[in-house]
């Protein structure tokens, strides 16, 4: 074999060996799956080594082949076209005056004396033994087949057992609920409304998406979360006196009620148009309602300091907040929360009364 062929077959030798031995380390940061792992529990030295000189054999093998110099039969045919005296003359040259002169006699073949040449050199010329190489190629096979079986076994029994697990959590996650109290750690009480049917890996899905990040003393005061399907929400909403009129300012997407301080949401997890930020709306709401000097159904945004916010600064939570002081409240407790520069750059003296009653920074 030249060179080449052997720093290939070395190259698939340590090519093989790092992918098993290191196979952990090549995974990174992913999760390592059940059918990860019992990868790694056979990947051991002795197993790792077995199957890379395996491999190796099996590519020596493919590109094995008896290598002789091209020019070695046909030169042997020419000399047998030549007299004694010609090859006399030419052996007294050196190799490459040999290899001139047997160029020039070549050259001065008849077509019938090339075809015998080309047949000579193909006669004599040394053969692979196919039959031998189909058998050793054969054997490494089934030795790698022997070898890798437990780990195939394995690995298919693992993944078996994922792909069941899969099952059961989209079982889990398509479980239909309607008409139900659910509890999630950490959060209010949440309640299914009549009429609706929600899966309930959406409604937790949601609910990590865009209701537990929000802050705990903001999610304190809150008593319920009502919750429905998107295509309910407005007629939901209108049957409890929610005024969702679109006047140019957005559609109502969800509201909060001061009678008993809950909130009530549509579970659209496909689709984000600033769910959170109006999760964080309508806590501040009830934050509001819970913390102001009980006057009214508002507090906060009824008293002289956001008043006074409110009459110098209407614009710059943007036009919903500026229809009236609890909308003006509201849209800046979201803004706070969720992008306190933004609301730092718009209004300093809005920031810092928010940040007086929230302090979160």
């Amino acid at each position: 074999m030249n060179r080449s062929k052997v720093m290939f077959s070395g190259l698939v030798f340590s090519v093989v060996f790092g992918l098993m031995y290191w196979y952990r380390d090549l995974l990174g940061n992913k999760e390592i799956t059940i059918m990860d792992q019992s990868l790694i529990n056979h990947f051991d030295l002795k197993l790792c080594l077995t199957v890379a000189v395996l491999s190796m054999l099996l590519i020596v093998v493919l590109l094995y082949s008896k290598e002789v110099n091209p020019d070695q039969y046909r030169f042997e045919y020419i000399r047998s076209t030549l007299s004694e005296d010609e090859l006399n003359r030419i052996d007294g040259l050196d190799e490459e005056g040999r290899r001139i002169a047997y160029e020039k006699r070549f050259n001065e073949f008849s077509y019938k004396q090339i075809l015998e040449c080309r047949n000579y050199v193909n006669e004599n010329k040394p053969k692979t033994s196919w039959l031998l190489k189909v058998g050793l190629l054969s054997l490494i096979s089934a030795a790698l087949v022997i070898v890798l079986s437990p780990v195939y076994k394995d690995y298919k029994t693992a993944q078996n057992e994922y792909n069941e697990m899969l099952r059961l959590q989209e079982e889990a996650y398509n479980q239909i609920i309607e008409d139900e109290y659910i509890t999630l750690d950490g959060l209010p009480t949440i309640h299914v409304i009549s009429g609706n049917s929600l899966k309930i890996g959406d409604v937790q899905k949601y609910m990590d998406l865009f209701v537990k990040s929000q802050p705990n003393f903001l999610l304190s005061n809150c008593r319920m979360i009502h919750i429905c399907e998107p295509k309910n929400f407005i007629d939901i909403a209108i049957a409890d006196g929610v005024d969702v009129r679109d006047d140019g300012l957005g559609t109502t997407c969800a509201y909060a009620s001061s009678d008993d301080f809950s909130i009530t949401l549509q579970i659209d997890v496909d689709e984000d148009y600033g769910q959170k930020d109006a999760v964080s709306h309508e806590l501040s709401h009830i934050f509001d309602f819970a913390c102001g000097s009980g006057y009214g159904d508002y507090g906060i945004s009824d008293g002289a300091q956001l008043q006074s916010l409110y009459q110098n600064y209407p614009d710059c939570v943007g036009a919903y907040g500026a229809t009236d002081s609890a909308e003006y409240f509201a849209q800046a407790g979201a803004m706070y929360v969720n992008d306190p520069e933004n609301l730092k750059s718009v209004c300093m003296d809005l920031y810092n009364f928010v940040n007086s009653l929230y302090h979160m920074y």
